[in-house]
């Protein structure tokens, strides 16, 4: 209300008081505030009139009129010298403020600031960059109406003077750099309608006081840190219609008393750490439009009551811990537009019912559980523009009603379980601009009719079964920028395919079978991508492919590729990354190289490149990974190396390097990270070459720095002198490779202190002891002291822990080599011994194996413990082993399943249960009433030839196997000629998973990561070989049967399948055995 306004409001308000109530030394000149009318100064007929001139009443108005005016007056002078306070407080921003520093413009018209009646109402210095903390004297004007600092660059806390701002209805503070808690003196401003809080870093909580701002309309403080619960009294803002607090700290559940806020149209509450459930009550909220709960911790099912939000335009709930399926009544929501329902943890069918949406513009069912078809209703969503449901477990065919949703632009349907060939109906979906069906298992040919897509961007179509040529015409989609088609089976020439995609910028057709040469056409396309590997590939390198002025990264590995690098190569001046691995290219490495300054990766291993590494190479500085290993390069390694400081993965192994090691070469591993870095191993390895002189200091040293090394293999040369205490630089070293050189002098102490999984220093000239401390390396699954150390002490010497306890448990398998020397007298002192307790034992097992009764899972138990004390194990050389199984490796019996609790358990084997297709069966995750979660693998027919007696005895020694890089077996079940393997589950997946289908996975694996789970898998098939006699081979060994538990830790699946390997015999037993795999009985042996 304008301050005049209340000037005459409160003068007819005197004018009603008795003439007593009012004095003409109301306007005292000692009156502190400053007024224009001193009483000395007064019209004279006010200071002296007659009684006549004006009654009593009019005498009172007049005066208390005066007063305001004072008061009005003063307020304003106030004003006045604020404003002047505020300019200098701001005056790093004059240029922005110019008119505010022009000694002519009246305070009153400075830009951004307005006044009613000469005093400040409202502020608005939005998108000034100021950067200053909050001017504290802001809240001195007492008549402000509206501040407006958004976008300032403020920093610092919240003043509590705030709280002086008494008439204050508009505060807008986002997007700034504000700390510190919400001033408590906030919640005294009652005239507040809306607070704007949001994009700072404001932390402490929400109090029940805010329940002080009943006239608040509008509430957002989204991305701070504020926590704790939010206050149940905030149901009782009745005129609340926006509230906004995602991507904050609150935690609990969601106040059922937000169900009162009945004018409440924006909810959102998504990106915090809310609990508990969806209250039923939120149905009550008529109005609401938008309702956003995402990224939270809910659970439970989603309440059929949401339903009756009839006016909800956007639903989105991705992202919580939900159970249950899709409530059928959300069909009833006939104006959402949006609904976004990814990782919600949703099962069961999706409801018929969804078809009834009809407004539905943008609908997200991604990252779920679902067990059901896609419902043909889904064709009725005439104004669907967006369908993602990846990895949502659907099985099926695609539903060829998604024909009729015309206004589709992006279909995203990767990595389910679809079948068959892509409907014919999708021809028609004309608007589609992104179309995703990688990751499933359809198949047939690529239909000819994709190029009826003019407006499409993005097609992929990878890691599926799709079969014989490309379409001729699928250029006609003119706007074709990125082709997917990896990983099928996929066949021809590509010699004219994609002559007119003159938009195309990625091409990958890795992993087909695609043969004849590659197209020099190719160059004339604006492709920053050209993924070619695993394919048949011939010829020579197009020397135009190198002309192309827009290619970032090219990758031929994998084909059969002959002639020379081009020297057109070095044209490619924006190149980044260039893999030409495992081809048949020769010749020398062109100079031109030198000239791709951007490169950050080169792979040219696994050719027949000869000639020197060339100079102009070490130029391209960015370079981030190279690897030459595997051809026939000589000569010496450059000292130029070392401008190479971002390098993190340097292989050259497998050559025919000569002369040493030039000092500089790992002067980047100790660099900070590049941006690539997380690509690449930091590895370096020189092994297999003719290098000589010494390890260089600053391999090991760095010369006080420390590496970020993680391995390093300089085996197989010819390096001699000593390592040194240096080595403990190597703060980050996972593998250490040495072996097979001429080192000397002794081992030092500082190898105990590093965190080793690998390492083999055999096969040098080592002299004096092995370090007790080298028992503290407790992570590490392969050691090789053998060689030529003399006078080394036994570990037997040493306390048992980490590798000294290697030799007294088989749960935690650590392959040690040690030269025979050390225990030669214990070999020969214990020959006698070991030979009568052998006949001794074998003579036992073969009468127990006579007469044992075969017993249930239940019942097995086992009674013998032996440990691995042979020299074998301390020589690192074959020799004859006892012949038993390490029965301390053998847990409990397994459980007994009937096949009815394997139908519930997979829903009759239901599609949507199929977790893995094995060589020896299809696999099922499934769940036991009991809670259990576990893996059953259905056996191929090929085991329907044994019996029930001799399966029972199989899997009764197969699930006492026991080793932690090993799935666990925990039951089994034979009915008939069927047969059934039961498996601890497996959160992570398989290996596969991880390496090639990213988007499947939540996150790439890291490369130290990556070497933890190759030392493990070769830890878990050192103990199928050697933990144990007989011995078991896989013969299925890939990364689709490397598991990885909830850990990561990698786990060997289908071991217990393959046959068996005699510790005797060399060959393959091809003897069906009577007994479990792993079992040879002593008259075959």
């Amino acid at each position: 209300m304008p301050l005049w306004n209340l000037v005459a409001a409160a003068a007819a308000a005197a004018a009603l008081r008795p003439p007593a109530a009012t004095a003409a030394a109301s306007l005292a000149p000692s009156h502190p505030l400053h007024c224009p009318f001193p009483a000395q100064r007064l019209p004279r007929f006010a200071a002296s009139r007659p009684s006549w001139v004006l009654s009593s009443g009019v005498e009172d108005t007049f005066s208390l009129f005066i007063l305001f005016a004072c008061f009005v007056t003063a307020f304003a002078g106030s004003d006045i010298k604020n404003l002047y306070a505020l300019k200098d407080e701001l005056v790093e921003s004059k240029q922005f403020l110019w008119d505010w520093f022009d000694t002519e413009t009246p305070p009153c018209m400075w830009s951004h600031i307005t006044c009613v009646d000469n005093a400040v109402a409202a502020i608005d210095l939005s998108y000034m960059p100021l950067h200053v903390p909050f001017p504290l004297c802001i809240t001195a004007f007492q008549s402000l109406v509206r501040l407006n600092l958004s976008r300032c660059d403020l920093f610092g806390e919240i003043p509590e003077a705030l709280g002086n701002l008494t008439h204050l209805q508009y505060l807008d503070l986002s997007s700034n750099q504000l700390t510190g808690i919400v001033p408590y003196t906030l919640y005294d401003l009652k005239m507040l309608k809306e607070i704007l809080l949001d994009r700072n870093s404001l932390s402490g909580q929400l109090i029940p006081a805010i329940a002080k701002l009943q006239q608040l309309a509008k509430l957002t403080i989204s991305k701070n840190n504020i926590s704790g619960q939010l206050p149940q009294e905030m149901g009782s803002l009745k005129d609340l219609e926006v509230l906004d607090f995602h991507q904050n700290c609150f935690n609990g559940s969601i106040p059922e008393a937000l169900g009162n806020l009945s004018q409440l149209f924006y909810l959102d509450a998504s990106k915090n750490q809310l609990t508990g459930s969806i209250f039923p009550g939120i149905s009550t909220l008529l109005n609401l439009l938008t309702l956003e709960l995402s990224s939270n911790f809910l659970a439970g099912p989603i309440p059929k009551e949401i339903s009756r939000l009839e006016n909800l335009e956007s639903l989105v709930l991705g992202s919580n811990n939900f159970t249950g399926s899709i409530p059928k009544e959300i069909g009833n929501l006939k104006k959402l537009r949006k609904l976004i329902l990814s990782k919600c943890n949703l099962s069961g069918t999706i409801p018929w019912s969804i078809g009834g949406l009809k407004s539905l513009q943008e609908f997200d069912i991604s990252d779920n559980n679902f067990n059901s078809e896609l419902p043909a209703s889904i064709g009725e969503l005439g104004n669907l523009t967006v369908l993602v449901a990846m990895r949502a477990k659907l099985i099926g065919s695609i539903p060829e009603e998604l024909g009729n949703c015309k206004k589709l632009t992006h279909l995203r349907l990767s990595f389910n379980a679809f079948t068959g060939c892509m409907p014919k109906e999708l021809a028609g979906l004309e608007a589609i601009v992104r179309f995703e069906v990688e990751g499933n298992n359809l198949s047939g040919h690529i239909a000819d009719w994709i190029q009826n897509w003019g407006n499409v961007v993005s097609i992929r179509l990878g890691n599926n079964k799709f079969n014989g040529s490309i379409p001729p015409g699928i250029c006609q989609a003119n706007s074709l920028q990125s082709l997917d088609l990896n990983f099928n089976n996929l066949t021809g020439s590509i010699k004219e395919t994609f002559m007119r995609c003159r938009n195309l910028t990625q091409l990958n057709l890795q992993g087909n079978h695609f043969h004849g040469e590659i197209p020099e056409y190719l160059a004339e396309l604006p492709l920053t991508i050209l993924q070619l590997r695993y394919n048949n590939f011939t010829g020579a390198l197009p020397a135009k492919l190198f002309n192309s002025s827009t290619i970032l990264e090219i990758d031929l590995s994998y084909n059969k590729l002959t002639g020379c690098i081009p020297e057109s190569i070095g044209e490619l001046r924006g190149l980044q990354r260039l893999r030409m691995s495992s081809n048949c290219l020769e010749g020398p490495i062109p100079p031109a190289i030198g000239a791709l300054k951007n490169l950050n990766e080169i792979c040219l291993d696994g050719n027949r490149l000869s000639g020197n590494i060339p100079q102009e190479l070490f130029n391209c500085r960015n370079l981030v990974k190279l690897n030459l290993s595997s051809n026939n390069l000589n000569g010496t390694i450059s000292r130029s190396i070392s401008q190479l400081t971002s390098l993190t993965g340097l292989v050259l192994s497998h050559n025919q390097l000569s002369g040493s090691i030039p000092a500089e070469i790992c002067g980047g591993f100790t660099n900070p990270s590049h941006p690539e870095s997380d690509k690449t191993l930091n590895l370096l390895d020189v092994s297999n070459n003719n290098l000589s002189g010494k390890i260089p200091s600053s391999c090991t040293g760095f010369e006080g720095s420390s590496s970020q090394l993680i391995l390093f293999n300089a085996s197989s040369n010819h390096f001699s002198g000593s390592l040194d205490g240096s080595i403990l630089n190597f703060a980050h070293l996972s593998s250490l490779d040495i072996h097979n050189n001429s080192l000397n002098g002794s081992l030092p102490a500082a190898l105990s202190n590093l965190s080793l999984y690998y390492l083999d220093v055999s096969k040098n000239d080592f002299s004096g002891a092995i370090p007790c401390g080298m028992c503290n390396l407790s992570n590490i699954t392969f050691v090789d002291f053998s060689g030529k150390i003399i006078g080394m002490r036994s570990f037997s010497d040493c306390a048992a822990s980490g590798i000294c306890a290697a030799n007294s448990t088989s749960t935690n398998h650590v392959e040690v080599h040690i030269p025979h020397g050390v225990v030669i007298a214990l070999i020969i002192s214990g020959a006698i011994l070991i030979v009568v307790l052998l006949v001794v034992f074998v003579t036992w097992m073969m009468l127990t194996n006579r007469s044992l009764p075969l017993v249930s899972a239940s019942e097995s138990k086992a009674t013998i413990e032996l440990e691995p004390t042979s020299s074998k194990e301390l020589l690192g050389k074959k020799s004859r082993e006892p012949l038993s199984i390490n029965l301390s490796t053998f847990e409990h019996g397994l459980l007994r399943v009937t096949m009815d609790d394997i139908l519930k358990a997979t829903n009759n084997f239901s599609e949507v249960h199929i977790i893995g297709h094995g060589g020896f069966g299809t696999v099922y995750e499934a769940a036991f009433p009991e809670g259990q979660r576990v893996a059953i693998k259905r056996l191929h027919g090929s085991y329907q030839f044994l019996g029930d007696r001799q399966f029972l005895a199989e899997m009764e020694t197969i699930g006492k196997v026991k080793h932690h890089n090993l799935v666990p077996l925990v039951g089994y079940c034979a009915r008939g000629d069927e047969r059934f393997l039961i498996y601890e589950y497996m959160h992570h997946g398989s290996l596969e998973t991880w390496l090639r289908n990213h988007e499947n996975t939540p996150e790439t694996i890291g490369w130290r990561e990556r070497l933890r789970i190759c030392l493990g898998s070769a830890n878990g098939l050192m103990f199928l070989h050697h933990g144990f006699v007989p011995h078991i081979i896989h013969r299925d060994m890939k990364s689709s049967n490397i598991l990885l538990d909830e850990n990561m830790e990698p786990r060997i699946s289908d071991f217990g399948l393959a046959r068996i390997i005699s510790a005797y015999d060399t060959h393959v037993s091809t003897t069906a055995s009577l007994h479990a795999f792993g079992y040879i009985p002593q008259n075959m042996r």
